[in-house]
């Protein structure tokens, strides 16, 4: 099972998210994932940077570690800047972006305020917005595909495309989610404290079938130094379900030695 970190910058300053993604990089933590939130408060923090520009700083100050979004918010930018965005922190990071998208949250919830500050349009039904993910999936395909469509026309040209195309990883919290992930995605993302984990990874099981492809199960929780251990109680609970990845989220500031501490647990579980 891969472990990952996720560190948070509504409360930790760009220096400190530096230094932390060199430690995890040096520790064998797999992969490093960023949050999109344009406010730092839906997150108990006092400011936030923005998604992309953190990775491409990140991608340029270490060298090995994966880069990840968990998850990026299809609403907040129009599709086409997305795809822009994911192939250009694709290019910078040299392949290592793996690329977290998410529905977003209805326009009355709670996640939505920081939307709501600053006017921005969310589609007010689950329907809609499963839609405008669809939406993101496919222009994602359009982008990244080479060559004219079957009109001729080459209406992409000199739009960025990732050499390698980065894994799309679809946050679930619902059936219809994961019947989305299943069909269109390379893996899931789950809470994994949630009480309903196993009911909807068994729903994106169903609906993935024996289709062909790379497919990967992941979860998330937060941050316990305990479950760095392989012989963890939850460690072994994720592995009998199949999971192949663990996020391991901080919402507090993470001190760079707690992250560096990791190591001989991580080089344990390998």
């Amino acid at each position: 099972m891969r472990i990952d970190l996720q560190l948070s910058a509504a409360v930790t300053p760009w220096p400190d998210l530096r230094d932390g993604a060199r430690a995890a990089e040096e520790a064998g933590f797999d992969t490093l994932w960023t949050f999109d939130h344009l406010s730092g408060a839906v997150l108990r923090g006092h400011t936030m940077l923005e998604c992309w520009t953190l990775l491409g700083a990140l991608a340029v100050s270490t060298e090995r570690i994966g880069l990840g979004t968990l998850v990026v918010n299809v609403a907040n930018r129009p599709a086409g800047v997305l795809a822009v965005a994911a192939a250009t922190a694709q290019t910078i990071s040299g392949g290592r972006l793996r690329l977290g998208l998410g529905a977003g949250a209805a326009p009355t919830a709670p996640w939505a305020r920081e939307q709501r500050a600053v006017g921005m349009a969310l589609r007010p039904t689950v329907a809609g917005r499963h839609a405008a993910l669809v939406e993101a999936l496919d222009l994602l395909d359009a982008m990244w595909s080479a060559g004219p469509s079957d009109d001729g026309e080459d209406r992409f040209a000199g739009f960025p495309v990732p050499a390698v195309r980065p894994p799309v990883i679809l946050g679930v919290s619902s059936a219809a989610l994961a019947r989305i992930a299943a069909e269109r995605c390379d893996g899931v993302n789950l809470r994994g404290h949630a009480p309903e984990m196993e009911d909807l990874l068994a729903a994106a099981r169903r609906a993935r079938g024996d289709r062909p492809g790379p497919w990967e199960v992941s979860v998330w929780t937060f941050w316990d130094e305990a479950l760095l251990r392989p012989d963890h109680p939850e460690r072994r609970r994720y592995a009998r379900l199949g999971v192949d990845r663990l996020v391991l989220t901080s919402l507090v500031p993470l001190p760079t030695a707690a992250i560096a501490a990791a190591a001989p647990l991580l080089a344990e579980g390998r």
